[in-house]
C-alpha cells in the first residue's frame, strides 16, 4: 500500500509538470465544446428593440399595449426611449439589438385609410434582426389589412381597431430552421450535447497517459531496475496506472464546473451518476490504452492505434456529426462512447432511471471486460522479455 501511494504522488507530480498535456486534457475539450455549442445553438436570446413612439393620436395606446403583450417577450425585450436620437445611438452603440421609430402621422394615416409603416434600424446581430423584423412585420400586415378592408367595406371596418392592434400579438410566431432541443440534437441544447461528447472522449485520452508512462519507462529500464528493489512492483505499476485514473478525475472536475459555471450547462444534478459514468469510462479508456500498448509494444504505434480508435468511436457516437448515431443503428452502439454518451445525456434531460441504469451497467460491463484484459496482457507491457 505504502509503495503504491508513493509511486501514485510522485506520478502526479510527474503530470502535473507537464503543462502542455493538461493544456490538450483539459482546455481543448473546454474550447471545443464552447466553439461547437455556439455554432449549433438554436436558441436564439431575445433582441432588446428600442423604441421611440412619435405618435400622439388615438392609436398611440394600442401601439404600447402591443409592445407590452407577454406574447412577444420571449423574442424581444423592448425598451421605450424619448427621442428618434436616442434610438439610434443605442443601436449604433450595440446598447440596443434592434430599432423602431413610429412616426407622428400613425394614427392619422390610419384614420385616413391609408398603409402604414414603421422606421426599423437592423442591429449587429443578424439573427435577432430576423427576430425583431418578423414581429415588427407580423403586426404591421394586420394593421394594413384593416386598412385594406376599410376601403372595401367603409369606416365601420375600423371600429374597435385599437383594441385589435394588441390582438395583433398573439399573431407573431418566430421559428428557427434547422435545430432545437428537439430537432438535432435530441432532447438536450448543443452545448450540453458537446460537452458530453467530449468528456468522454477527452477522459479516455486522459486514462492512455498510464499505459504511456509505462511504455515509456519500460524503454528507459526504469521498471525493470524497479523490478529489482525491494518493494511490490504491482504496486509500482498500480501506482502509474492510478495517476492516469486521477487525471480523469480531475478532467471530469475541471470540465463539468467550468462548463456549469461559466457556459451555463445543465448537467441534471444527479452528480453521483456523472461520477460514475466518468469513473467507468476512465476505467474503460484505460483498459483500451493498455490492451493496445501490449500489443503496439512502442509509443508511437500505441498513440496511433488509440488515437484511430477513439476519433471512430467518437464518430460513431455522434460526437462530431450530430445524431449520426440515430442512422447508423447497431454499429454506433458497439462501442465505449455510446453509452457513457447515452447515461451522461440521460442524467441531463430526466429520463427514466431504469434506462439510465440500463446505459450504465452495459457501460460497466465493457469497462469490466476491457479491465479483464488488460490485467491479463499486463505483463506484455510491463516485463522487458514476457
Amino acid at each position: 500500500m505504502r509503495t503504491w501511494w508513493i509511486t501514485l504522488t510522485y506520478e502526479w507530480i510527474k503530470i502535473s509538470r507537464m503543462h502542455a498535456l493538461l493544456v490538450v486534457l483539459a482546455g481543448l475539450p473546454l474550447l471545443l465544446i464552447y466553439l461547437l455549442g455556439s455554432a449549433f445553438d438554436s436558441e436564439i436570446k431575445p433582441a432588446k428593440v428600442a423604441v421611440y413612439n412619435a405618435d400622439q393620436g388615438a392609436m398611440r395606446e394600442g401601439v404600447d399595449a402591443f409592445w407590452q403583450g407577454a406574447d412577444i417577450l420571449p423574442y424581444v425585450r423592448p425598451a421605450a426611449l424619448s427621442s428618434e436620437a436616442e434610438v439610434r445611438e443605442a443601436v449604433q452603440d450595440g446598447a440596443a439589438d434592434y430599432g423602431v421609430i413610429i412616426p407622428a402621422n400613425y394614427s392619422a394615416k390610419l384614420a385616413a385609410g391609408e398603409s402604414v409603416s414603421w422606421h426599423t434600424l437592423d442591429g449587429h446581430d443578424g439573427s435577432k434582426n430576423i427576430a425583431a423584423h418578423s414581429i415588427v412585420r407580423s403586426y404591421l400586415s394586420q394593421v394594413n389589412m384593416e386598412v385594406a378592408a376599410f376601403k372595401v367595406l367603409g369606416p365601420e371596418s375600423l371600429s374597435g381597431l385599437e383594441s385589435r392592434q394588441t390582438d395583433a400579438a398573439a399573431l407573431v410566431k418566430v421559428q428557427t430552421l434547422g435545430g432545437g432541443s428537439d430537432q438535432s440534437f435530441g432532447s438536450v441544447s448543443a452545448i450540453q450535447y458537446y460537452s458530453v461528447a467530449y468528456l468522454v472522449m477527452f477522459l479516455q485520452y486522459g486514462g492512455m497517459t498510464g499505459a504511456v508512462s509505462l511504455l515509456r519507462q519500460k524503454r528507459e529500464g526504469t521498471l525493470q531496475r524497479l523490478y529489482g528493489i525491494p518493494a511490490s512492483f504491482n504496486g509500482v505499476v498500480a501506482g502509474i496506472i492510478s495517476g492516469a485514473a486521477l487525471l480523469g478525475v480531475m478532467q471530469t472536475i475541471i470540465i463539468i464546473v467550468f462548463t456549469k459555471y461559466v457556459y451555463g450547462v445543465d448537467w441534471g444534478g444527479a452528480y453521483w451518476g456523472i461520477a460514475l459514468i466518468s469513473l467507468l469510462t476512465i476505467i474503460a479508456g484505460s483498459g483500451l490504452a493498455l490492451t493496445i500498448a501490449s500489443f503496439a509494444k512502442t509509443v508511437k504505434t500505441m498513440q496511433t492505434l488509440f488515437n484511430t480508435i477513439i476519433f471512430s468511436m467518437t464518430f460513431l457516437s455522434g460526437g462530431m456529426v450530430a445524431m449520426i448515431q440515430n442512422k447508423l443503428g447497431l454499429i454506433s452502439k458497439l462501442n465505449i462512447n455510446f453509452w457513457a454518451n447515452a447515461a451522461l445525456r440521460g442524467l441531463m434531460d430526466g429520463s427514466s432511471r431504469v434506462l439510465v441504469w440500463q446505459n450504465i451497467g452495459i457501460l460497466a460491463a465493457i469497462a469490466a471486460v476491457l479491465a479483464i484484459f488488460a490485467i491479463i496482457r499486463l505483463p506484455k507491457v510491463v516485463k522487458q522479455h514476457a
